[in-house]
């Protein structure tokens, strides 16, 4: 599933965000969506039907895929997280139905009810990145003089 937003700010937090390095802006980037992300995972948790557990607990937030579920992926945005239970096949099957079994949705229900608050902390979280990066900078530069 694709996801695209658009909100108010963008400008400046893309112009406040560029001061940094690549690798700078990328773990930013990181932190900010992994832990609104896990908004999003907590919700799925609660939501997905249990028989073992397995599949509870294999719901993470992650920047890779397995080597099944890349085969699948284009890249779409320089920045990726992965919201979602592992490559077993009981995660989809659950979601979709299958093998006999009717769909017992988890993912799109969670997403469906945390997308403003995991919208809204992604933009709380970039700035609170980028305010810390600002002041680690401030901090080097009277140690360097």
């Amino acid at each position: 599933m694709k996801v695209r937003v658009s909100f108010v700010g963008g400008k400046e937090l893309d112009a406040a965000l560029n001061q940094f390095t690549p690798s700078k802006r990328r773990a930013i980037g990181r932190v900010a969506l992994d832990n609104a992300g896990e908004i999003t995972a907590k919700a799925m948790r609660a939501l997905v039907p249990v028989d073992t557990g397995g599949l509870r607990e294999s719901i993470d937030v992650s920047g890779t895929l397995s080597r099944a579920q890349k085969s699948q992926h284009t890249k779409q945005a320089e920045q990726e997280r992965f919201i979602g239970p592992d490559a077993r096949p009981a995660g989809h099957l659950r979601e979709f139905g299958g093998d006999g079994n009717a769909p017992q949705p988890y993912a799109r229900p969670a997403w469906d009810q945390t997308k403003d608050q995991v919208l809204d902390r992604i933009s709380d979280e970039l700035w609170v990145g980028i305010e810390k990066a600002v002041k680690s900078a401030a901090r080097r530069a009277l140690r360097a003089k």
